[in-house]
């Protein structure tokens, strides 16, 4: 099987431009579903989701190198009792590269952007891994805007990320990668990873994250997130103490990468939280237990 950890994702490579990069249209046209819907905010066109009604509206935000397609059993469960939107967050899934790069707030700061948009005053909302991070940071800034948060599994604490991604953050990572063929199988490989029963990693989840990492742009879009993070050895965790909503947490018992210890610690930093955790389960929570984690969600915020 191949090794992510050790293995040269470099079978070619070009000086001059990106190598197999796949056009935004021809990855919009693959892997757009039926109810896309796209918003321009900052020259991007946003790619979301919103099943609309009179409802109490969750916004739901993904992690590195995914997209609003992680979120897909949770809409089916959750929008009978909420507004349910999700999105490709700047830098990655279709919304491709955030003009600005990667900067202090600026997922926060197109957060407010976004909600504004789409005339929300508040709204729940809930973030996995990386999603994570920027929901608390949101809460944290803009507490007004938040009711009740949900992490799942989120990213805030000291991880090692898989080589893969921390060669990302290397000077230079995101170029070097952009300008090499990648293996069609490191996607899949990875995806695997994060789930406790690596057979749940479909053939169809491969191929779209694999042409997604391959949208022209993305590759050196998620390094400069990646770089951003390390040049600052994590997360402004300072700002959890800001966080003053009821907060619900959600973590995988068997997280390869963000361990439950650091369910405990997010536990112990928000003063209104509770944690709820799940056996046989990896980083996805929101798919590998599916059903559970979103009548858990449920619960806790119509509660």
């Amino acid at each position: 099987m191949l090794n992510p950890w050790s293995f040269n994702p470099f079978a070619s490579f070009d000086w001059q431009q990106e190598v197999a990069a796949i056009a935004a249209d021809d990855v919009r046209q693959r892997w757009q579903l039926s109810d896309s819907q796209f918003m321009n905010i900052d020259g991007m066109e946003v790619h979301y989701r919103d099943s609309g009604g009179d409802k109490p509206s969750l916004l739901l935000l993904h992690g590195l190198f995914a997209s609003l397609h992680t979120w897909q059993a949770w809409t089916d469960v959750l929008q009978q009792d909420f507004r349910v939107i999700s999105l490709d967050l700047p830098n990655f899934g279709l919304t491709g590269p955030h003009p600005k790069g990667m900067v202090k707030h600026l997922y926060s700061d197109f957060l407010e952007q976004f909600i504004t948009q789409l005339k929300l005053d508040s709204c729940y909302m809930a973030g996995n891994s990386l999603g994570g991070w920027m929901s608390w940071e949101f809460a944290a800034r803009y507490p007004h805007r938040v009711d009740k948060l949900v992490l799942i599994d989120s990213a805030g604490f000291f991880f090692v990320p898989p080589a893969f991604m921390l060669n990302l953050s290397l000077p230079g990572g995101g170029w070097l990668y952009s300008r090499s063929h990648i293996d069609p199988s490191v996607p899949g490989e990875l995806l695997k990873q994060v789930f406790y029963n690596p057979m749940l990693a479909s053939d169809e989840q491969k191929q779209r994250y694999y042409d997604i990492m391959m949208r022209e742009g993305n590759r050196v879009a998620a390094a400069r997130v990646m770089r951003f993070i390390r040049d600052r050895m994590g997360f402004e965790t300072s700002l959890l103490a800001m966080v003053s909503q009821p907060t619900l947490i959600l973590w995988g018992e068997n997280d390869p990468w963000m361990p439950l210890e650091h369910a405990h610690e997010f536990e112990q930093q928000i003063a209104d939280s509770r944690l709820i955790t799940y056996p046989r389960c990896g980083h996805l929570p929101m798919e590998e237990c599916a059903e559970q984690s979103a009548n858990d969600c449920r619960a806790f915020l119509l509660g």
